[in-house]
């Protein structure tokens, strides 16, 4: 894949990775959403879709970008057992210039998770706890609706290919973020890691709203690509400055 692929895809996915939220609760246990996110790659401004919807007792989750070069579509469906999300797939789908396709099922059933990576199929043993690398942004928020305060690290394991991570994510500070909704209350985290040339990524999360992700900004190789806010509804009220 060229440059503007990689830093392109590397985009989409940082969205995917850092997606948190804390509130009270809602009867489902997670607050529905839909919101809009610009960045940049290699340049050029692209606009970013994400929303949690629900049917009955299976949430869907989803977010998409496209370009005149690439298009993107993630996909996550899952139900919830108390606090826990229990997932029933997953489907990436990168077109354009370059294609790339990965899956995950899980199967309790059977006792078995399978994963598509790069065009080769691995099967794990199921486990209630891991996530797919969409839905792990909403059972951080299930972790952050069940505390009083947010807490110092969470930790989640998640699915990718033929492994399976345990990542932390650990509590920065709290304060005030300016955004193109205006001047929001925020908590920031980062994406912990023990290898320093790894990825670095950070979140600002609107706590006046459900902590919906307002911004991350993600560095690797020296290059950094932020990715902001421009418009959301939280339980269908907009988000705005409190």
């Amino acid at each position: 894949m060229n440059r503007y692929g990689t830093q392109w895809v590397s985009t989409l996915i940082g969205l995917a990775l850092m997606g948190m939220g804390f509130s009270t609760a809602h009867a489902s246990g997670l607050s529905l959403y839909e919101a809009t996110y610009t960045t940049k790659v290699i340049g050029i401004k692209v606009t970013l879709n994400r929303s949690l919807t629900r049917d009955g007792d299976r949430f869907h989750l989803s977010q998409a970008g496209k370009t005149f070069l690439l298009k993107l579509n993630e996909d996550s469906h899952f139900s919830l057992n108390g606090t826990q999300i229990v997932g029933e797939a997953f489907v990436y789908q990168l077109g354009g210039v370059s294609n790339r396709r990965r899956e995950v099922l899980f199967d309790q059933q059977n006792g078995t998770i399978r994963s598509l990576k790069k065009e080769e199929w691995t099967e794990h043993p199921w486990s209630p706890h891991v996530l797919d690398r969409l839905s792990q942004q909403e059972q951080m928020r299930l972790k952050l609706l069940g505390s009083d305060t947010p807490p110092e690290r969470i930790s989640l394991s998640i699915i990718d290919g033929p492994r399976i991570k345990l990542k932390h994510f650990d509590l920065v500070e709290t304060g005030t973020l300016d955004t193109s909704v205006g001047t929001l209350n925020t908590v920031h985290y980062t994406l912990r890691h023990d290898d320093p040339s790894e990825r670095s990524s950070d979140a600002w999360l609107a706590t006046d709203h459900d902590f919906l992700m307002v911004r991350t900004e993600h560095v690797e190789d020296g290059s950094k690509t932020v990715i902001e806010i421009q418009s959301a509804t939280v339980q269908g009220k907009p988000v705005t400055e409190m």
